[in-house]
């Protein structure tokens, strides 16, 4: 707290300066015209510099003189412990003296606060009026209805919410300490009344152990607020509301945008129609479509499951899926959190299933399921161009439910006609990344050991989820013989979307979005790699794998030729590969950003190609090293290895890994001369080549006794190629 004093100090008063020594504070600043000037009045001078010497101030004089009769510096200040800036004040003043200007640091306390939703009034209240909303319940009115739905939520969530300055947050104490720290604090009222020496000596051992406990019980509950703290518990929440003012903010945070002229913009409001505008045109209608296409203009064909139905979801089923489902707080369009299923009544699911089943039945979606909040996050630093910002897109809570419905009966459609390949891993059960990381590996180091040169082409694809074409897609996967009606909920849940972007509560106006897979939504990976499942047969000549949107294709020089007519072929086979994936990109409407596209040189010679790799959009760099999916083989992950043998036991992915160590123990019989291949001579410079999973396997049975794998024999993996079942 500064306190401020006003002086004047004519010669005809009698008076010292030690007057003024009671108004003197640690932190505390004198104004006024003290009739000294420093330069010229010696005598005086001397005194007033004892006395400020003696109390520590100190004076701040103006760059000007502050009497408008002569040149003296007679006005200025006097400060204890803090700096100041003045000025003199050149406008007009009815005073013979000019007023002085100060600038005074202050040191803002900002209030944070927090909130608390009465959940229990909220879950008590929705069963009140549950009757109410079953009445009024129609499906021909249901926009109307579910709007009204949506806003009684959030307002009743609002209504329910307490706003709290976040420094008076305390912690709950458990009700035994609180009752034996109450009763103490009434003894202790009670001796102060009577002065009673044993009370005394009593309330002292009690306020110990109230210490003692109180101590006992923070410490505990702040190592169990540690171990939960990336969870969902609400105690994780009330830890980082209390840490979160000590934390640094991440690089995600938005401070501005840069534009033209490289003018830097920090308006909130600019910032949301800056971004606004470039997601507009992001997200327009994808160009340089040529038609007719053959996604798009062929002929339905009605295959033997057209006019199959999407099954019906039943109560059991989508309590299932919310009970099951991770609840968060992040707020969507319309201001629901899915963390509120935890407190709304299981009753007022009965008549989300109504609307979820007639969206399966005659793809009819509530115009509220298409808008979306977007959010950004700055990909480096906090200001950058709006091209370098990561949008984030909260889609609605209840959509989210039904997404998961379709998507486990879309899957099964998948399945059952065998669409996805197998060397498409990620987002499907049983195709883990750590196995197509293994094969990669398995078959770059299989071709190597026949002496051939190897290019590993990885496809960097643009903003890949961002780029769905939806009439291509819905044509795309009618030629697959997806049933109509399936077609019909995708074309409805891809089309007549909205959005609007979010920067710090400051909202921009809503624009329309005509391409790319809704962000946020479990279904989009899914209905990703169905629309991209054809991939590998336009990539002809190579070995490709797919992880999501990362694309790895192996080419490579044929065995039994010179190493120079294999890496002639090679420089061939590329072009072609390159000249197809150009064709599939322009085809799909999935553009590859070309300056991310690399190739890797793997070969058993000495020397790297001779040769570059080019496309129409420029020439592809060669890397000697690569990441790939982000993921390092390391000799360090013992108790990994464990765990992932038993669950290759029943997977796609362990019969994929030993077909292709099987195919090993064959080269290496026809390497050695146990078995025959017509027109196929063994070299002399094929070597002998171990398999990834007997390398694995060998390495775990090198493994110690005390260590916690299994022990693991060759023989073991012999067996489980002839006898998968019994592994």
């Amino acid at each position: 707290m500064r306190h401020t004093k006003c002086v004047y100090a004519p010669d005809s008063k009698s008076w010292s300066w030690d007057h003024l020594s009671p108004f003197v504070t640690e932190r505390c600043v004198f104004f006024g015209d003290f009739n000294v000037d420093f330069e010229q009045d010696k005598a005086k001078a001397d005194l007033f510099t004892d006395w400020l010497d003696k109390l520590s101030l100190t004076p701040y004089f103006t760059a000007l003189h502050t009497s408008k009769r002569s040149k003296r510096k007679i006005d200025y200040a006097l400060t204890s412990g803090f700096s100041i800036a003045l000025q003199t004040y050149e406008g007009n003043s009815s005073s013979d003296h000019k007023p002085i200007l100060a600038v005074l640091p202050t040191s803002k306390k900002e209030t944070i606060f927090a909130r608390n939703v009465h959940w229990n009034v909220f879950t008590l209240f929705c069963e009140y009026v549950f009757p109410q909303w079953e009445k009024i319940w129609h499906l021909n009115e249901m926009n109307k209805v579910y709007e009204d739905y949506t806003s009684f939520l959030a307002l009743l969530t609002a209504r329910c919410t307490v706003m709290f300055p976040l420094d008076k947050y305390r912690i709950a104490l458990p009700k035994n300490l609180r009752a034996y720290m109450s009763h103490t604090r009434a003894l202790s009222f009670k001796q102060k009344r009577s002065g009673d020496t044993h009370l005394r000596n009593t309330i002292y051992h009690r306020r110990k152990a109230a210490k003692f406990e109180l101590k006992r019980f923070l410490s505990n509950h702040l190592a169990e607020s540690l171990a939960v703290r990336n969870t969902s518990s609400p105690r994780s929440i009330s830890f980082w509301s209390k840490v979160k003012r000590s934390m640094k903010s991440a690089s995600s945070s938005l401070h501005g945008f840069i534009v033209q002229n490289n003018d830097v913009i920090k308006d909130r409001k600019k910032m949301c129609e800056i971004a606004a505008n470039y997601y507009e045109n992001f997200f327009n209608k994808p160009q340089n479509i040529y038609y007719p296409h053959p996604y798009t203009d062929i002929p339905e064909i009605e295959a033997d499951n057209y006019n199959e139905k999407i099954p019906l979801a039943t109560v059991d089923e989508v309590l299932d899926i919310v009970l099951a489902k991770k609840k968060k707080k992040s707020c969507d369009a319309h201001a629901l959190s899915n963390y509120m299923f935890n407190f709304l009544p299981l009753s007022y699911w009965t008549l989300m299933t109504e609307i979820f089943n007639d969206s399966f039945l005659n793809a009819n979606f509530p115009n509220a399921w298409k808008d979306s909040r977007i959010l950004l996050l700055a990909k480096k630093e906090h200001i950058c161009e709006v091209n370098s910002t990561r949008p984030i897109s909260l889609l609605d809570v209840f959509l989210k439910v039904n997404e998961k419905l379709f998507q486990t009966r879309f899957n099964d459609v998948l399945l059952r006609r065998g669409i996805l390949p197998d060397n498409q891993s990620g987002f499907r059960e049983s195709f883990r990344l750590q196995t197509r990381v293994l094969l990669f590996f398995e078959q770059v180091a299989s071709l190597m050991s026949n002496s051939s040169p190897i290019a590993t082409i990885f496809v960097d694809f643009k903003a890949a989820f961002d780029q769905l074409w939806f009439e291509g897609c819905i044509g795309k996967l009618r030629k697959m013989n997806i049933p109509k009606d399936y077609l019909s909920w995708i074309y409805a849940w891809l089309t007549k979307r909205r959005a609007y972007i979010e920067i710090e509560g400051i909202r921009s106006r809503w624009f329309n979005i005509y391409k790319g897979c809704p962000q946020g939504s479990i279904f989009s990976p899914t209905l990703f790699i169905a629309y991209h499942a054809d991939m590998g047969d336009f990539l002809g000549g190579c070995l490709s794998h797919f992880f999501a949107d990362d694309l790895a294709a192996i080419v490579a020089g044929s065995i039994g030729m010179k190493y120079t007519l294999q890496c002639i072929e090679l420089e061939r086979k590329l072009q072609k590969f390159l000249e197809n994936l150009e064709y599939y990109s322009i085809l799909t409407s999935q553009p590859i950003n070309f300056a991310k596209t690399e190739g890797l040189w793997s070969a058993r010679a000495v020397g790297a190609p001779k040769f570059d790799i080019s496309s129409s959009n420029g020439v592809i760099q060669w890397s000697k090293k690569f990441k790939y999916l982000g993921y390092w083989i390391t000799p360090k992950c013992k108790k990994y290895w464990e765990k992932y043998f038993i669950a290759l036991s029943e997977s796609k992915d362990g019969e994929l890994l030993l077909e292709q160590a099987n195919l090993n123990t064959f080269r290496e019989m026809w390497r050695n001369k146990e078995m025959k291949i017509t027109q196929i001579r063994v070299s002399k410079r094929f070597v002998e080549h171990v398999s990834v999973i007997e390398k694995v396997v060998r390495w775990c049975h090198e493994t110690p006794m005390y260590s916690s794998l299994p022990d693991y024999d060759i023989e073991d993996i012999s067996t489980l190629a002839d006898f998968p079942e019994t592994f």
